[in-house]
């Protein structure tokens, strides 16, 4: 299964950096692919493995003076996604968005 994520942050410089790493230590143990700024595809194995992500995330938020608002889908298998980005750069999403 796999899910999208998308965020706004209210943060520049170093502590947008800083709090992006963060985020990177959350998502760290998932596959996933950032094709765009804010936006990523996210390979879990199960509906728990979403629930804990989301989870950390909205603790996360509660961590941080700065506006940090994102918004998951619900997790699916399968699915095909279109649009515009370097033809090279569709084999990672599809590697993820085709898992068993």
């Amino acid at each position: 299964m796999h899910f999208t994520l998308t965020y706004d942050l209210g943060a520049e410089g170093e502590r947008r950096t800083a709090i992006e790493n963060q985020i990177q230590e959350i998502l760290k143990p998932y596959k996933l692919v950032k094709k765009l700024t804010t936006f990523y595809i996210i390979y879990v194995p199960t509906v728990e493995n979403w629930e804990l992500l989301r989870g950390a995330l909205t603790n996360f938020q509660k961590t941080i003076s700065e506006k940090f608002y994102f918004i998951m889908s619900p997790p699916m298998s399968g699915g095909t996604y279109n649009g515009v980005i370097p033809k090279d750069e569709w084999a990672a999403i599809n590697e993820i968005t085709k898992k068993a």
